[in-house]
């Protein structure tokens, strides 16, 4: 028959068994060695691990217990701690030396003889070798995913005062961060949860279920951008007087100056002047004209080479067409005006997801949109029935699936629609991706304006409400 062919001469990978078998006589060989030889190790690192698992804590809390074992053995010295350590191992070895282990391991002169003396001796150092096994076994559980069906782990103590901390500057009015926005706090870490400036110029959609949630959670946005001197254009389509009444105090209480424009002014000093504009907007015509003025601006921007360094607020996104949007945002691009769109409609949500770089997921009720959204955030496209619903195209994301496998999401539906009321993810495709799941929201306070400044923001207020 001849030889075989090189390629089927090379070796046959080990089965999933057969490895499951080596690594079970590894792990028998590994718990027989610390029966002879540390006992208390033993101990120890299984109590630790289950102790890991009920609790929920960071494998950083090991460090404890190791510190404890490292100042025990410093305080006895290395020396008669290392001896103390051994004592137990020695007299083991020396009674299978002997040949005696045909006498029998339960012989009253056997190889564990008076561990009730040399057993505590070992405490000092298996501290330290316990809980260094301990977080070595939570690492390679994590390395073969075994940690993946576990409950998430609960933040330490240091996490916690990091979220203390951070969220009580929040809710003083520290909005700004030295990149961007700050949205809230990562209970996991404690860290500040930022919204850069960069991933908010290829567009912003802040979807959730409640419309005032949508709406406080933009304005911790608006605010940072007047915070930055950065020019605001506010196009208000969801005729909401609640609406100019919050961005009059935030103008206000950043001294910022605020004009009431109707479709068709010019828009060209909110920018040179980095004041503020409200474009109230009732009607689909009305809606159009002010695109087309924000377009104009753009347009002038980029052609003498100037950064607007702007925002633009679209409230009330899903009352203009998905294809206004997206020119909005592609226009603002060119001009360095970044779009920020909010809605509560599960339709209008599912038609923005794929033309923002950047989404902003509040508490969610659509099982639906919650799918497209999740997919979004992580490359998956959504599980057939789910695209082609009313109101959600076939392709949300915009790009079409390879025939390679399908990466896992980033985030589940089922995460997504079990945010709390004061929880969000924040999924950022452009320019580099970047996932914060789940995030605590923590609104900022509005400083109240000076005192030189106080009529006249009351008399801005009244001009907000008489608007049309």
């Amino acid at each position: 028959m001849g030889s075989m062919p090189g390629r089927a001469r090379h070796p046959v990978p080990a089965s999933p068994a057969r490895r499951s078998r080596v690594a079970a006589a590894c792990a028998v060989l590994m718990v027989a060695a610390h029966l002879l030889l540390a006992q208390l190790t033993l101990v120890l690192a299984l109590l630790f691990l289950l102790a890991g698992r009920v609790t929920r804590w960071r494998p950083g809390w090991l460090a404890g217990p190791a510190a404890v074992g490292l100042v025990w053995v410093l305080a006895l010295g290395p020396g008669r701690a290392a001896a103390g350590f051994a004592a137990g191992p020695a007299q083991v070895l020396h009674y299978l030396g002997q040949g005696r282990l045909a006498a029998g391991l339960s012989h009253r002169s056997g190889p564990f003889a008076g561990a009730g003396s040399w057993l505590p001796r070992q405490l000092p150092i298996a501290l330290i070798a316990g809980a260094a096994e301990a977080a070595l076994v939570g690492w390679l559980e994590s390395l073969g995913g075994g940690a993946s069906a576990a409950p998430p782990r609960r933040p330490g103590a240091v996490a916690a005062v990091r979220t203390a901390l951070a969220g009580r500057l929040i809710r003083s009015g520290s909005v700004v961060t030295r990149n961007g926005c700050a949205l809230g706090v990562a209970p996991a870490t404690g860290a500040v949860a930022e919204l850069r400036w960069p991933e908010i110029a290829g567009g912003i959609l802040v979807a959730g279920a409640e419309n005032r949630a949508v709406t406080v959670t933009s304005l911790q946005v608006v605010h940072a951008a007047l915070r930055r001197r950065k020019p605001l254009i506010v196009l208000d389509v969801s005729a909401d007087a609640a609406i100019a009444r919050a961005l009059t105090a935030a103008c206000a209480a950043t001294g910022t100056p605020l004009r009431h424009e109707r479709p068709g002014a010019d828009l060209g000093p909110v920018v040179s002047e980095r004041s503020a504009a409200l474009l109230r907007v009732g009607s689909a015509e009305l809606a159009s004209r002010a695109c087309a003025d924000i377009e104009a601006l753009a347009g002038g921007l980029r052609r003498i080479g100037v950064d607007g360094d702007g925002l633009i607020w679209v409230t009330g996104g899903e009352r203009l067409p998905a294809d206004a949007v997206a020119a909005l945002i592609a226009d603002g691009r060119v001009g360095g005006l970044a779009v920020l769109v909010g809605t509560s409609s599960p339709a209008a949500a599912a038609r923005l997801a794929r033309l923002a770089g950047t989404r902003l997921i509040l508490r969610l009720a659509d099982p639906s949109l919650a799918a497209i959204l999740a997919a979004a955030a992580g490359g998956q496209p959504p599980a057939a029935g789910l695209a082609g619903a009313p109101g959600i195209p076939s392709n949300p994301i915009g790009v079409a699936p390879g025939p390679g496998p399908i990466p896992p999401p980033a985030v589940s539906a089922d995460a997504l629609l079990s945010l709390g009321p004061d929880e969000f993810v924040l999924a950022v495709s452009r320019p580099a991706g970047r996932l914060i799941a789940p995030g605590r929201l923590v609104p900022a306070r509005l400083p109240r304006p000076a005192a030189g400044r106080e009529r006249g923001w009351r008399a801005g207020a009244r001009v907000a409400e008489a608007a049309p």
